[in-house]
């Protein structure tokens, strides 16, 4: 029998879909949840696209679990300070996985853009 999560479980998801206002993580377990951006932080936040991207993974705290659709309503400013303080696991990226090639590509175009309006 597959074991579901429940309210108050601190889970790791990764962002999977982004909406205006909230956005849909998958977790190690094939369920999902929603990322309210009133659940995000206890900050103010503008745009909430600016903050939050596929392929994000957030540590976040269950507040709402549906059993019926097997959905959940996650919180990231819900979990305690020591809860944030476990850092998410992180590993170094090989050096020969890290490309600037897209910043070498643009960096004569930004130059010459800013150029351009420095002269105006």
């Amino acid at each position: 029998m597959i074991e579901h999560s429940k309210k108050g479980d601190i889970l790791e998801g990764t962002v999977v879909k982004i909406y205006p206002k909230y956005a849909i993580l998958l977790f190690d377990n094939n369920e999902t949840g929603l990322l309210h951006i009133s659940e995000l932080t206890n900050s103010y936040v503008r745009n909430f696209t600016s903050f939050v991207q596929a392929g994000n993974i957030y540590k976040v705290k269950v507040i709402d679990y549906d059993e019926k659709k097997n959905f959940m309503r996650v919180s990231a400013k819900a979990l305690s300070p020591e809860e944030k303080r476990e850092s998410l696991k992180k590993e170094p990226i090989p050096l020969d996985k890290v490309s600037f090639e897209a910043l070498e590509k643009m960096l004569p175009e930004w130059i010459k853009n800013e150029t351009e309006e420095d002269q105006k």
